[in-house]
């Protein structure tokens, strides 16, 4: 399901941000097996296994103008890879533009 944007006066406080970041979560108690995070596959590229954001841009000024990421510029990071991993592809052409796809199987060892 697309979830589109998040205009400015859902986040005034945040109009002047300096960074952005799209990010995927699970808790569960210390003592219980983390569940796996979308559809608990690893990224591989296939758009069809693991979960997604895709088109991803920005605004930054009043123009309302669309902004892609540059590559050097995104980082990728998950606090527990041997759990859940996350990729940035850069620009994938016109059905994804610039896309990134996260998520993993979870399991015991997960808790940091």
């Amino acid at each position: 399901k697309r979830i589109g944007y998040f205009p400015n006066a859902l986040f005034s406080n945040m109009g002047t941000a300096n960074y952005v970041g799209w990010a995927g979560s699970t808790v569960t108690p210390s003592d219980v097996s983390s569940p796996s995070m979308g559809s608990g596959h690893f990224p591989d590229k296939d758009f069809v296994h693991a979960c997604y954001f895709r088109n991803i841009a920005y605004q930054y000024d009043e123009s309302q103008k669309y902004y892609e990421p540059e590559p050097d510029d995104v980082q990728a990071f998950s606090s527990a890879p041997n759990c859940y991993g996350v990729e940035y592809y850069g620009d994938q052409g016109e059905e994804f533009g610039h896309a990134l796809q996260f998520g993993g199987p979870g399991g015991d060892n997960c808790h940091l």
